[in-house]
């Protein structure tokens, strides 16, 4: 999947200026590819580089004159992970003035970065095209010798997550926001298993009644135990051995293993109720939940991370991403941006009912969405369908664009949002750079969405090749 991000200027450039301004660009490192497609063709039509450049002012000169289309509306720049874009729109004449935008991935660095200096290069080239031109006209006793105008983006409205609501936001709320790291990943992959966040919960629920020791009364089987080993493993729970006083039942102390308790022992310590020796105490073997786990069940937080980092794979940055206020407990919204349209993601851990569709719907309108994803990690219910579906249906009559998906279960998750965010970005490239096709003679954004496609299947295929590769040397490695 890929990102759109763009920036404007309210400014209209003259016709005569735009080649040299591709020119400037391509003199900075910029090469055109529609001009180039174009200079290619009148080099093999008039056999030559000078009369290829003589045949396109020609051609420019008709268009002009003619009152045609303008000859370059713009053009795109690509790079090996990122594609930058440049429109020439008439703002004086109702259009949005000169657009230049970059079009990246989830693995293209410092994307804003990139676009910044490519609006520098694209004002440096203005200028140095507007120069040369009152130079000239000078020259031949006549023209415009005014100072170029300076060139003032100002970033695409609706492409950052400013353009959503700042009251939506969670003001204090660390376990939504915080980074999603290599601990929280893996607590995560064990959550999305029911069983363990069954397990964990009842775990949470003893503990708090003080019914922590009566969970493993009758011992732990193995299936249990190696679920509190992977538990263990990422961090969700602890293993502890809680030392009680035999007369009276009271808890003399807690030991973070049976090592540190044999030392105690080892030290002839006593119980300073009853004076008996800690080695004659009743030892027991707890499994208590850390304070991950509890931050990663509260409003179902596990959702939201894992919801961030299938976002993020995805090609979603996470600056495009806002987490609103939980309406209810153990359920999340967020709002992202895919390539400035709006989502809401509504997150349940648990069963999707008919009363949380009615709030999602409250969300929907609050949050001014076109559309509206439901994750459940458990089952969206068929009524909560309908009366979401319904609503789409409602405002697509009214001639709002609307569409809801449902999700169920975190294990196909990001398969089955992948073409869904595909398709929107697609369709906000194609509407971005509608304007080239015709210089083109093909759908531009199109070409792009489909060349990033490609990219991401070869590198696909080169993970598989390399993984295959790398399970034969493994058996090979066995003889």
């Amino acid at each position: 999947m890929f990102s759109v991000e763009g920036r404007t200027a309210d400014l209209n450039v003259e016709r005569r200026l735009r080649t040299p301004m591709l020119e400037a660009l391509q003199e900075r490192g910029l090469v055109p590819l529609i001009r180039a497609s174009r200079l290619h063709f009148f080099e093999q039509a008039a056999s030559g580089t000078e009369r290829a450049r003589e045949l396109e002012r020609l051609l420019e000169e008709r268009a002009e004159a003619g009152g045609e289309e303008p000859y370059v509306r713009g053009d795109v720049f690509c790079f090996e992970d990122f594609a930058h874009y440049l429109v020439f729109g008439d703002v004086y004449g109702g259009g949005t003035g000169l657009r230049a935008g970059i079009v990246y991935d989830a693995e293209t660095d410092a994307p804003a970065e990139k676009l910044e200096a490519f609006c520098r290069n694209v004002a440096e080239a203005f200028e140095a095209a507007a120069h040369t031109s009152a130079g000239e006209g000078a020259r031949d006793g006549g023209g415009d010798t005014a100072a170029p105008e300076h060139v003032v983006w100002r970033s695409r409205e609706g492409q950052t997550s400013g353009a959503f609501d700042p009251p939506a936001v969670v003001p204090d709320a660390p376990a939504q926001h915080a980074a999603v790291t290599a601990e929280r990943s893996r607590a995560v992959e064990i959550l999305e298993d029911a069983g363990a966040r069954g397990f964990l919960q009842r775990l949470g629920e003893a503990h708090a009644d003080g019914r922590g020791a009566e969970m493993f009364a009758g011992g732990r089987g193995p299936e249990q135990e190696a679920l509190v080993a992977r538990l263990v493993g990422a961090g969700l729970v602890r293993r502890e051995v809680q030392v009680s006083c035999r007369k009276d039942g009271h808890s003399i102390f807690r030991l973070p293993s049976p090592e540190a308790l044999a030392i105690v022992t080892a030290s002839n310590a006593v119980c300073s109720e009853c004076g008996s020796a800690v080695a004659d105490e009743r030892a027991e073997e707890l499994v208590t939940p850390t304070p991950l786990a509890s931050a990663m069940l509260k409003d179902g937080a596990w959702l939201l991370t894992s919801l961030r980092s299938i976002l993020e794979g995805l090609g979603v940055p996470e600056s495009q991403t806002t987490t609103r206020t939980p309406t209810d407990e153990g359920t999340a919204q967020v709002l992202a941006s895919v390539c400035g349209e709006p989502f809401l993601f509504v997150m349940r851990d648990g069963d999707f009912t008919a009363a949380h569709a009615r709030r999602a719907i409250e969300g929907e309108t609050e949050a001014q969405a076109t559309r509206t994803v439901v994750v459940a990690a458990g089952k969206v219910h068929d009524e909560a369908r309908a009366r979401l579906r319904e609503h789409a249906r409602r405002r697509m009559r009214g001639g709002t664009e609307a569409e809801v998906v449902f999700v169920e279960g975190l294990e196909h998750a990001s398969e089955e949002l992948r073409p869904v965010i595909e398709r929107v970005s697609e369709e906000a490239l194609t509407r971005e750079l509608y304007e080239l096709d015709a210089d083109a003679g093909f759908n531009v954004g199109y070409a792009l969405a489909a060349r990033f496609r490609l990219t991401h299947r070869k590198g696909a295929l080169r993970d598989l090749a390399a993984s295959a590769a790398g399970a034969m040397s493994g058996s090979l490695r066995e003889f």
